[in-house]
């Protein structure tokens, strides 16, 4: 399904004449060769730019690198390395002559028919290249002279520019690579993707995927025996697949990638998600909606407050019915892992992600940064040092998945801010969020998963967390802020955890606060009616289960939020 949804989009991109045409892909390049029609090198011509703090490699559409390099020797057309171009590589193998050798010998045998000065231009230059003293040309020297440029030579890729004009452009060129890809001849199988009679193709096309150790690897490979099935070894076929196929699946899939638009990182994964027949609207929509920043607030209101009030959804022009995928991968060594694919309609996945913030939801304080939590926020609070990157390399996809499908969330998450919680770090909103959200769709828990305080519900482990909460503004107002180690430094994750061994002490304790505290009156009042909500024959449990301690929590951070609401916010919630 992956595969034909993937073709399915670079059908459409031809549709709309955007479409890479076949045996083309967009690739970057360092360096242009100034060559005049005799093959001459006149100038190495630097293709990179600054931007801002950055440098930023142009791209260009060029003939399709051939698949399997890593070992064999397959030059491109009109773009290649230092190895190919010149028979130079920073760490010379023996390679470079084979490789210099067998370039000049494919663009020999694809430009033999051409008659454009450039085509004759790139052949003399092929056969006039001084292989032996490559190094020593004065050109090469002085680029080779500095680290930074030398580095730039021996990693990018090179073109070519005969009298000023990039060869790729010129229509002899162009038309003499369409026959050699048309003269292209293999077995004839019918597609698994298309249905179609096609050309068997061994080797997949690569995907420029972040992370991957390789730079950009196959989709779909057999590179061991142990992948291999059926009888099938590694130098077969990875699957049924035709030319055409592969290359409109490779092509669509590395030009969403491309496209900040249609693509999102989450830690190590990137999820890909596109619109069924290019529909771009939709695919911008969830670009913001899945990822908010603080001026998405207002637009992410209005559309939750329309489906709050089971209005018919119409965000932004949209088509609600038009189908919508997410493919989530994640770079694996020098592979590529599949974390899910999701299939539905565009409504479908609006809907699942509007019940996520309405699930996250949760009262907060007014200097908070972010209305609406996007998905690096909850992955980065499972860390130490906050930071996306640490956390769990497997969380990042099932937290996406949980999100844009409607599944319950994944427990790892739960658990790993459990764990932050019992290691002493502030139950902040963040935390007390995604315990609220994972209490309501892991554990159908609705009485004390409200956005603030809910006074009335006498759920013990809920009524506890208030109490511990109340216990330690107590001692707070009684040191006047001079605290070099509070009760919850202490005791919030025994108190947590049980309850029975460690309330008794906590109470001993408060009445020494008490009477130092400015109002005791209202402190002694409050205590007095959470202690007569818990049962007077057991008030203390021995132990909470997990589903018991997140509904402490959440009730800790529901009653520190109170005790810094306003007067009239007070009276809201006590008539809510």
């Amino acid at each position: 399904m992956i595969l034909q949804a993937l073709a399915r989009r670079y059908e459409s991109t031809i549709n709309t004449g955007s479409a890479i045409p076949f045996g083309w892909e967009i690739r970057d390049a360092v360096y242009a060769l100034d060559l005049d029609e005799n093959g001459v090198l006149h100038n190495l011509i630097p293709l990179e730019r600054v931007d801002g703090k950055r440098k930023v490699r142009p791209t260009y559409l060029l003939p399709e690198e051939p698949a399997g390099r890593t070992v064999a020797i397959k030059p491109a057309f009109l773009c290649d390395n230092s190895k190919y171009v010149f028979g130079l590589s920073a760490k010379s193998d023996g390679r470079e002559k084979r490789c210099f050798d067998k370039a000049k010998e494919f663009h020999r045998e694809i430009l033999s028919n051409a008659n454009s000065s450039t085509a004759h231009g790139i052949i003399r230059f092929f056969e006039n290249w001084d292989l032996e003293n490559a190094a020593e040309h004065p050109i090469i020297t002085s680029i080779l002279l500095d680290k930074k440029t030398a580095d730039a030579f021996y990693k990018g890729r090179f073109v070519f520019q005969v009298n000023g004009r990039f060869a790729q452009d010129d229509p002899e060129l162009k038309l003499a690579w369409e026959k050699t890809r048309v003269l292209a001849d293999g077995e004839q199988i019918c597609c698994l993707i298309s249905g179609e009679q096609d050309a068997l193709i061994k080797l997949h096309g690569k995907i420029s995927l972040p992370g991957v150790s390789m730079g950009s690897v196959p989709l779909v490979s057999i590179n061991a025996e142990s992948f291999a099935s059926y009888g099938k070894s590694k130098d077969d076929p990875a699957a049924q697949i035709g030319e055409k196929a592969a290359f409109s699946y490779t092509t669509a899939l590395n030009s969403l990638l491309k496209d900040e638009n249609h693509h999102k990182w989450l830690g190590k994964d990137t999820l890909v998600y596109w619109a069924e027949g290019g529909g771009e609207q939709e695919a911008f929509t969830f670009s913001w909606l899945g990822d908010p920043k603080e001026d998405d607030s207002q637009k992410l209101d209005a559309i939750i407050e329309k489906y709050r009030q089971g209005l018919k959804l119409n965000v932004e022009k949209c088509e609600m019915e038009r189908p919508f995928y997410l493919l989530c991968l994640s770079p694996n060594a020098g592979r590529i892992s599949v974390r899910f694919f999701y299939q539905s309609t565009f409504e479908d996945v609006l809907k699942n992600n509007l019940n996520h913030y309405r699930n996250m939801e949760i009262a907060m304080s007014s200097n908070e940064k972010f209305h609406y939590l996007p998905p690096w926020i909850l992955l980065s609070e499972t860390t130490v040092k906050k930071q996306t990157g640490d956390a769990s390399p497997i969380l990042g996809g099932q937290l996406l998945h949980s999100i844009v499908s409607g599944n319950p969330y994944p427990m790892t998450l739960y658990n790993a801010i459990l764990m932050r919680i019992r290691a002493g770090e502030k139950v902040n909103r963040t935390k007390a969020a995604i315990i609220k959200a994972v209490l309501i769709k892991n554990f159908n828990e609705s009485e004390v998963t409200t956005v603030s305080l809910n006074q009335q519900s006498e759920k013990k482990p809920y009524v506890l967390g208030r109490l511990f909460s109340l216990l330690e503004r107590m001692q707070q107002d009684a040191s006047g802020g001079q605290l070099n180690s509070s009760i919850r430094d202490r005791y919030f994750s025994s108190a947590c955890a049980n309850p029975s061994s460690t309330f008794p002490i906590l109470l001993k304790l408060s009445m020494h606060h008490i009477a130092k505290v400015k109002n005791p009156v209202y402190f002694e009042k409050l205590k007095g009616e959470l202690i007569a909500k818990l049962d007077d024959q057991l008030p203390f449990p021995a132990a909470f289960n997990l589903e018991e301690q997140g509904q402490f929590i959440i009730g800790y951070y529901h009653q520190t939020q109170y005790f810094f609401t306003s007067k009239k916010d007070k009276e809201e919630i006590k008539n809510v």
